[in-house]
C-alpha cells in the first residue's frame, strides 16, 4: 500500500510540475494585490509578486489548515480512545472479581450439590 500511496504522490507531482512548465508564463506575471474597504481615505495595496509566489502562499496556507484540523481531530481520537481503554480496564477488573467470586462458590466444601428429584 505505501509503495502504492507513493506512486500516486509521484504522479500528482509530475503533473503539478507540467501544468507549471507549461504555464510558465501565466506564473512568472506580476500583479498587486489591493483591498478598498470603500473608506474615502483607506486604500491598501501590495508590491508587484510573481503569480507563482501566491500560489506558493495559498498552498502552504492550505497546508496548515489541513494539518491543524488534523491534529485536533487526531487529539480528540486520542482522548477516546484513552476513555476506552480505560472502560476496557475496569471491565477486566470486574469479569476477574467475578471469576474470583465464582471460584469461591465452586470450592466452597458446604455447598451441596443439587439433589436429582425421580418423576414416578
Amino acid at each position: 500500500m505505501k509503495k502504492i500511496k507513493l506512486f500516486l504522490a509521484l504522479i500528482v507531482l509530475i503533473l503539478i510540475g507540467a501544468v507549471i512548465y507549461q504555464n510558465w508564463s501565466f506564473f512568472s506575471e506580476k500583479h498587486a494585490l489591493s483591498l478598498d474597504l470603500f473608506l474615502a481615505s483607506w486604500r491598501w495595496t501590495t508590491s508587484e509578486i510573481q503569480n507563482i509566489v501566491y500560489w506558493g502562499g495559498c498552498l502552504v496556507i492550505g497546508i496548515l489548515i489541513a494539518g491543524f484540523l488534523g491534529i485536533g481531530s487526531k487529539l480528540k481520537s486520542n482522548k477516546n480512545i484513552k476513555a476506552l481503554n480505560a472502560t476496557i480496564e475496569s471491565h477486566l477488573k470486574m469479569i476477574s472479581s467475578l471469576k474470583n467470586e465464582l471460584e469461591a462458590f465452586r470450592n466452597d466444601p458446604y455447598k451441596k450439590a443439587p439433589e436429582k428429584k425421580e418423576i414416578v
